[in-house]
Parts: structure tokens; sequence; C-alpha cells
């Protein structure tokens, strides 16, 4: 994927390892959104001060950055900037008169190799051609501690490190940051962003960037810096860290970070703290192991990735699993989860509606150590009754919460909760993971069950919203329980039939039987009934969710919800309806009728959820080869490029308007349902059991 510095962006390229924060760096050479500090709801805008400068001894100098808008005088030394970026690598690049840079950003993810992939690090390499030799001098801010008062920079091997000693044990951003350099210079380890001698304070909105270290660097002279704690708001701490580059090799730079500070939001530990004692450590590491690293990073995103696809699906399915770094927490204990929307909506490892069970495709893939983490935990919070929990809590892993619009307790949560243990089987062939889990499938398996009101076979919602579609009353039977129920019950025969538990699977599968039954009844063509009771069930409407147990049952390899007929008659009626009903995105929820208009009174049937877009498309293309799947699949990513959302999706896209609401829920769990397009030829990649 390539953007110009012109480009809408909603954030850039999410870095930072699995749990450990990240920063994001944008078309404009911009650090933005940063979570480093444990602040996953309260980002960081932007890290005023950050700056890559490229000095070459034989040529003009400039600033790989679109624009300085706070530096008077050296602004003129920005250049346009364009962004190429395949999640969890970013390349910026621009250039003045001959000499062009490049910089590379990555931060490792390694399948099966968790430490490395849960460094709190991004790695720095600045190539430069046109130009024999010269300089690369990089910036960081000292953001450590909730207020400035108490940061300073201190100077260690090859650059700073940045510290805070006024920082309470209370504080969630109490720790430490380094940037360092394998061939180091010269390094400022301490100035004041914020202002210059003789000139007013940024605080009052006059002051510009302070330019005198930057001016120094440039002219290859001593710059004396500052030391000693920051004790006022308008003290900024940064430094800037000099290296060489020559001959073709690059400048290469490490900035890291250690937050290990428990707190109100955030209360425990992180995972990496297992192997490094603070950021200096980490940046060490990665500068020695880093080269052999990205290797390995770029080694499975061809791997992984079916190449029979085209390129602008490739490249999105790689992009889509960016909620690796921007929305995951990873405890020093090893107990993994993944925010729904880190900003807007807070809680942790929430299931049903194709959320986590669509976003951690690829974590099952490449950690299935991580599905098993989250699938335990999800068994240990179930209730007493069997159901279990819509999410582990807000901003939390030990608050487990029913829904947010429960009770009555949700009829998708038991079925999607038999297919995830399942689908971890089926990656892993663990059985004694199996084992372990089975019993708590089976609760939830009986707690469904109880939920059938009248003895057909399929479960009933109240129109509560006590679904995934809970700002809807949908009430009866609905397509989308339903057939997600036919599957989850596909799924525990064939647990049964591992476990050798043979009363359970002779009862299962006369549990298919009746509820196969009753579904049927329901399909005329190719248009299951979307509800029967509310709201407005005259009214025809067709759900593109009506297929998503056949989602499940083909990623899984598990005979269709019906049957192959009705599976392909289903998906054609979608293909003829929902996926021409809007050309603003890929496909509404529901609809009523072409041509088509947004006619229900609730937004979550009249928007399309990208994730369910995705996953629908993958499963249409997946069984009848029809292109025109993969154009419903790029309508919907090329809305959300052309919004520059494509690493910060939202949960709903309006189809009237194209566009999420102004505070649409944030990185959303479900973002990498574009995974199901490569899910069943990465299994066979890595070698899982058939």
């Amino acid at each position: 994927m390539r953007l110009g510095c012109d480009a809408p962006a909603a954030g850039g390229v999410p870095l930072g390892g699995i749990g450990a924060g990240k920063v994001e760096l944008d078309a404009r050479g911009r650090l933005v959104n940063i979570t480093i500090m444990n602040n996953w709801s309260r980002p960081v805008k932007e890290m005023a001060g950050f700056h890559v400068l490229v000095a070459p001894d034989d040529g003009e100098p400039f600033f790989l950055q679109c624009g300085l808008p706070l530096m008077p005088r050296l602004g003129r030394l920005s250049v346009r900037t364009e962004l190429e970026a395949r999640w969890p690598v970013a390349r910026l690049r621009g250039g003045r008169g001959s000499v062009a840079a490049e910089l590379e950003a990555f931060s490792p993810i390694v399948p099966g190799d968790l430490k490395d992939s849960s460094l709190p690090a991004v790695m720095l390499r600045v190539w430069v051609r046109g130009s024999r030799s010269g300089r690369v001098a990089v910036s960081m801010t000292n953001l450590v501690g909730k207020s400035n008062v108490g940061r300073a920079n201190v100077a260690v091997r090859g650059g700073f490190k940045a510290v805070n000693a006024r920082a309470d044990p209370y504080d969630h951003s109490r720790g430490d940051m380094t940037l360092v350099s394998d061939d180091a210079v010269s390094v400022i380890a301490q100035y004041n962003v914020n202002v210059e001698r003789n000139r007013a304070p940024r605080v009052c909105g006059l002051g510009p960037e302070n330019e005198a270290p930057w001016e120094s660097v440039i002219e290859g002279s001593a710059y004396r810096g500052d030391s000693g704690e920051a004790s006022g708001s308008n003290y900024l701490p940064a430094g800037i860290v000099v290296s060489r580059y020559d001959h073709g090799s690059p400048a290469t730079f490490v900035m890291a970070w250690h937050f290990n500070q428990p707190s109100e939001l955030f209360p425990y530990e992180h995972y990496y703290a297992n192997f490094f004692r603070d950021s200096e450590e980490v940046a060490r590491y990665l500068l020695e192991e880093g080269e052999g690293l990205l290797a390995k990073t770029l080694e499975w995103q061809e791997r992984l990735v079916d190449p029979s696809l085209p390129e602008w699906l490739r490249d999105a399915i790689v992009n889509s699993a960016y909620i690796l770094s921007s929305s995951t927490w990873l405890t020093r204990d090893g107990r993994f989860a993944i925010y729904e929307a880190p900003e807007h909506g807070p809680m942790m490892t929430t299931i049903g509606g194709a959320t986590y069970e669509a976003g951690s495709l690829p974590v099952v893939l490449m950690f299935p150590e991580l599905e098993r983490s989250t699938l335990e935990q999800l068994a240990r919070h179930q209730r007493p009754d069997g159901y279990v929990p819509h999410d582990l809590g807000t901003d939390s892993l030990d608050a487990p919460s029913d829904g947010t619009t429960a009770p009555p307790g949700w009829k998708d949560l038991a079925p999607t909760f038999i297919l995830l243990v399942y689908r971890y089987y089926r990656r892993t062939g663990d059985l004694g993971a199996l084992r372990s889990l089975y019993g708590a499938a089976l609760r939830a398996y009986r707690w469904e069950l109880a939920q059938d009101v009248d003895g057909d076979g399929l479960p009933e919602a109240a129109g509560s919203g006590d679904t995934s579609f809970d700002c809807v009353p949908l009430a009866g039977k609905v397509s989308y329980v339903s057939s997600l129920w036919i599957a989850s019950l596909l799924a525990l025969r064939e647990m049964a039939r591992a476990l050798g538990d043979g009363a359970t699977e002779a009862e299962v599968e006369g549990r298919i039987r009746a509820a196969r039954e009753s579904f049927r009844r329901l399909v005329r063509g190719g248009r299951a009934r979307a509800w029967t009771d509310g709201p407005e069930p005259d009214r025809g409407g067709v759900m593109l969710a009506q297929s998503f147990g056949d989602w499940w049952a083909y990623l899984l390899g598990l005979e269709p919800v019906l049957d192959e007929a009705t599976r392909s008659a289903m998906l054609g009626e979608l293909l003829s309806t929902s996926a021409r009903a809007s050309q603003r995105c890929g496909a509404p929820n529901v609809v009523a009728g072409l041509p088509w208009s947004p006619v229900y009174a609730y937004d979550q049937l009249n928007s399309s959820w990208p994730r369910l877009v995705f996953a629908i498309s993958a499963l249409g293309y997946g069984v009848t080869g029809d292109l025109a799947w993969l154009e419903v699949a790029r309508r919907e990513w090329d809305n959300l490029v052309a919004q520059g959302l494509q690493w910060n999706q939202p949960s709903l896209v309006h189809c009237d308007t194209g566009r999420p609401d102004e505070n649409f829920l944030d990185h959303y769990i479900g973002s990498a349902a574009l995974w199901s397009f490569t899910y069943r030829y990465a299994l066979k990649a890595l070698g899982a059991p058939a």
C-alpha cells in the first residue's frame, strides 16, 4: 500500500510488539496516536519534536517529513513524502535534488516466537541513495510520566535514555524510553522542544519549535544541550542521536520503551518484562537481532498469504493484522486479549458478531498459544449456568460482562465459544487442550439448548438486543443465530468424536437433524427469513449474516450448515441483493429489496460491518470462485482506504454516506477478517493437522 503525504489518514501504520503499545508512523513522517505508556484509550496525538534529518556530505540537508509548520527557519528543509506499508513494516520515502532517502521502520512479528513478537520497540533504518556518505539524525521526545515535571534524559552509549524521577508509583506512564544507534557519531541527550531563548513559549500558542539543536547538527557544530529535571510544564525534554551512512549502508536506530507499572488503567505487568529490565536492554537487543527478525517478519507475509489472490487483496490481508500492535494486551503471566475498540469501546476480547473470532484469525495461525490463553480465560469466567461472557471486562481481564444490552443473555455467544474451541483444536491437534476445554463447551451447548423455547431445534431471541446486533430488537428465530448454532453443533459433534464421547456425539447428531429441518423451513430459494418476530418481520429482508454459520464451517472444514446446493443458493441471493445495494459500501447488513434505501430505523441494519462483508465475501469466493465476491470486498476496502481508515477500521460504515459515525468504534477488533481469504491456505503452509 502506498500513500502520498496528502492522502486522507486517521492515523499511521501501528508499530510495536504484541501487547506492548504502539506508535504510528504516518505518511507525513510523524509519529502519532502513541499508546506505549499503558494509555491505549488515551493516545498521545503526536510526538512533538520527532524528526528524521538527512545531511549528505555531498548534497543539501532535508527533513524526511512533509511540512514543518513549527519550524519557521528550517521548515524549508521539509520534502514531499510517500509511505509504503505492509504491517508491521513501513517505508517512508522522500528526497531533495538527486538524493533520495528511505526510512524503514518495523517491529518484529515472528510466528511462534512470542518473545521477539512482543518487543516494545521500533527499529529505524535510513537508506540514502544518490549520496556517497553523510549523516542521519533522529530525535525522540521524553513522554515518561503524566507530568513534564521530573522528566530528564541521560546519555547512554550511542544515545540517550528518557526517565522521570517524579513519576509516582500509581502513574501508568512511569517507566523509561531509549533511543540509540549502532554507530552514533554524536548525541544531544537533552534539549527543550518547546521554546527557544527570547521567544514566547508554545503553551501561549505563539512559540515555534526549538530549532537551534537542529541547526547545530546541520552545521556540524557543538551544541551544549541541557541537563537536569524539567521543573515546569513548558519544558519538554527531547534528544537527538546522529549516525553516519556510507557506501550504501544504512544508518540504524532503535526507539524502545518499557512501562511495566501496574495502575488503575492497566493493573497488570507486561510480558516483555519477563526478558528485559528496561528500555535500554530492549533497544540493544533489537539493534543486535533486528536484521534477522526483519527477514523472519517478511517471510510470513509471503508464506501465509495465498499467492493466487490479487495484489491489492494480499496487501490488504497483511495490513489488516495491524490490531496486534494497536489493540492487544499480553500480561507477564501470558494472558492475552484484544480490545474491541481501545479508545471508544475498551472491552477486552469481545466475542460474537465477527469480532474476536474474525480479528484473531492471524493470532490462531501464528500464535496458537495466545488463542489458548483467550479460550481458557473465557472458560474460567463462564457463568454457573453455562453462559459464556461477551467480553473479559472493560480495561480489565477480570471483570467479565454479559454484554452491552444484557440481560437477557445473548444468543450468539455460546455457539461462538464452541466454534472457537474447535478452531483451536483444528489448528493445533492438541487433544489435551481440547479435553480441558470440552466441559466448558458442553456447558455452553446446554445453555443454548435452553434458549429453544418452542423445542423445534433452533434458539429464539427475545427481542431485547440479545444478539451482537445489540441495538436492534431481533426476536424469534434469527437467520444469523440459527446458522451459527448449526455450525457449532457440527463442531461439537467433531469434538465429541475426537474425544471418544459417543453418547454426546449421538445426542448432537440428533440436534443437528432437528435444527436443520427447522432452518430449512425458513429458507425460500436462497433467502433465509431474517427473523420471525421483529422488527417488521413482514418486510422480507435478507440478512448478510444468514451465511455466517457457513463461514465458520468453510474455514473449519465442516460440512455446510444445510447442504451445498442451499449454501450456494444463499450466497447467490446475497450477491444479487446485498452486494448490489450500495456503491458506497460493500453490502448492507439487511436488504429488504432493490433498489435499496435505508428502510429500517436501525443503523446496524442499514450499515455495513466491514468485518462481516470481508468474511462473507471470502466465503462466497472460496465456495463459488465467483470473482464478483472479490469486487464486493474491494469496494469495502477501497472505501476504507479513501478515508484513511485502513489501519483504524471502524465497526460499521453507513451505506448512504460511506462513512462511519464521527466517534466510531476505533481500531475495531474484527479488522483482520480479511484473513478469511487466506486462512485455509495458511493452515496448509503451516502444516496444521488435516
